[in-house]
């Protein structure tokens, strides 16, 4: 079960998340429950807290101190913050999508809303758990065997048709129009950038930025061959904002320029 910390300094709020959100069902435990900041910093800083449900305007400590104060904090970095708050205010909103909050849940508070909210923040770290065991399985195989692209253990077996090469091929292509970075990509499937590399170029057989650049340069192709499309807009579509250098890059793939490709179309 993941491990979740309440603050609020509302005791009839505290006592009423306690009670009648259906924790046990979600795959959680509420391990605390503070009514004031610096109780529930205490708590996250010798704990080991997954998710914290906090109101925002605490005296002495408020809410979003508190996330703030545990970013930090060195071994809660990945902790998931949920805020509570009678306050629509633009200004605390802002300060919440600042301190990354998973969501804003304003009171009087929907149970089912910060349910729903709760199931995304257990998929989410039930997802990195896995990718985490995937990664560890995979480091343990390669540690063991020299032969690693014929022993890695099923889960993370290597080979072209893997479902997370797959996915991550799936998300480039979507975001081919801006600037893809390898950090980007490793965030989103909840893996080390260093591990990501090594393993998209075992599968692959080419590192992450060439691939990058391919794909670039393929998807480019296909555009040329509307005439329609201008070769600006081109570039734009597939993430070059300086014209010079996606004309240089598309050369060094082609052999030849934009234009002169269009050309012979």
């Amino acid at each position: 079960m993941y491990k979740v910390l309440i603050a609020d300094d509302e005791v009839l709020d505290l006592e009423g998340m306690r009670m009648f959100i259906p924790w046990t069902e979600l795959g959680l435990e509420v391990v605390a429950a503070c009514n004031n900041g610096f109780d529930a910093y205490e708590v996250l800083k010798d704990g080991n807290i997954d998710i914290l449900v906090t109101d925002v305007h605490m005296p002495s400590m408020s809410g979003l101190e508190l996330a703030r104060k545990v970013q930090e904090t060195e071994g809660c970095g990945d902790l998931r913050v949920i805020f509570v708050s009678g306050y629509q205010d633009f200004h605390y909103v802002k300060q919440a999508l600042s301190l990354r909050a998973y969501s804003y849940v304003l009171k009087p508070m929907d149970d089912a809303e910060l349910v729903e909210a709760l199931v995304h923040v257990t998929k989410e770290l039930d997802e990195v758990s896995r990718r985490q065991e995937e990664e560890r399985q995979w480091r343990e195989a390669a540690r063991r065997s020299p032969h690693r692209h014929q022993q890695l253990p099923e889960p993370v077996e290597l080979g072209k048709h893997t479902k997370l090469v797959q996915e991550m091929i799936a998300y480039m292509k979507e975001h081919l129009h801006r600037s893809l970075t390898l950090k980007e990509v490793a965030d989103r499937f909840a893996f080390s950038p260093n591990y990501l590399g090594l393993m998209f170029k075992e599968e692959m057989g080419v590192g992450f930025s060439e691939f990058v650049i391919t794909m670039r340069m393929e998807k480019a192709g296909e555009l040329l061959k509307d005439p329609k499309v201008k070769i600006y807009e081109v570039a734009d579509q597939v993430g070059y904002r300086y014209m010079p250098y996606f004309s240089r890059q598309f050369k060094e793939t082609f052999g030849m320029t934009p234009i002169e490709f269009r050309r012979q179309r």
